[in-house]
């Protein structure tokens, strides 16, 4: 695979969020409210664990135009150097071919332990369920993957909840404290594998070097 050198002076962001863009807000590009503010929370979560880091944004999240339409060189360069990736699953983002390119770009990339305690297979692919896709078939990258599920709760049907409706449900049912302690945990997560593992820089020169990893047999 091709790549280009990181450009002198580019922010890499530490976690890249993955998503569907609604139909409905398509003309305008703009991302969904609640996708936005899920982006913001997590951002400001993931920066406060971490603190100020030069040359690190907390997150990349394209909200420029309609998905499909083009590939711009900061969302190439975003997915070929931030540290987690981070796809909403739902059933639109397993039907969408330019979340399966980003899922492929990401996925090329070699992951580093930075210290010997940690596990060889990790992926740094941590899917968060954004809407219930119960019944729905799954690509293998998908099901190889374990998703993201809150560990630790005071409240233990908080993960039960959050594994039933995904956020999405959780912000339309105004589950406040429920949202607000899954994101946090994910911030958590996030921050852990930064800490942990280095995933190396690999830019792709443009989006036909990717394909998409949805298009792969279903189980």
């Amino acid at each position: 695979m091709s790549t280009v050198e990181t450009r002198a002076g580019t922010r890499a962001p530490l976690f890249f969020l993955s998503y569907s863009r609604s139909p409905a807000r398509r003309a305008t590009g703009n991302p969904a409210e609640y996708v936005s503010r899920f982006y913001d929370d997590l951002s400001v979560h993931v920066s406060e664990l971490v603190g100020p880091v030069t040359g690190v944004d907390p997150g990349f999240m394209d909200s420029t135009i309609a998905g499909g339409e083009r590939w711009t060189p900061e969302l190439l360069q975003a997915a070929g150097t931030c540290q987690v990736f981070v796809p909403l699953l739902s059933s639109a983002l397993l039907r969408s071919a330019w979340c399966g390119r980003e899922w492929d770009a990401f996925s090329r990339r070699r992951i580093a332990p930075r210290h010997g305690a940690a596990s060889a297979h990790e992926t740094a692919i941590v899917p968060v369920t954004w809407s219930p896709t119960d019944g729905a078939p799954l690509p293998r990258v998908v099901r190889d993957i374990q998703r993201f599920s809150p560990a630790a709760m005071p409240d233990p049907d908080i993960a039960v909840q959050y594994q039933r409706e995904g956020v999405y449900g959780l912000l339309t049912m105004q589950m406040e404290n429920a949202y607000r302690a899954v994101v946090w945990r994910l911030a958590q997560r996030i921050v852990a594998i930064h800490r942990s593992y280095l995933v190396e820089p690999l830019v792709p020169t443009g989006v036909d070097e990717l394909c998409n990893r949805f298009t792969e047999e279903p189980g």
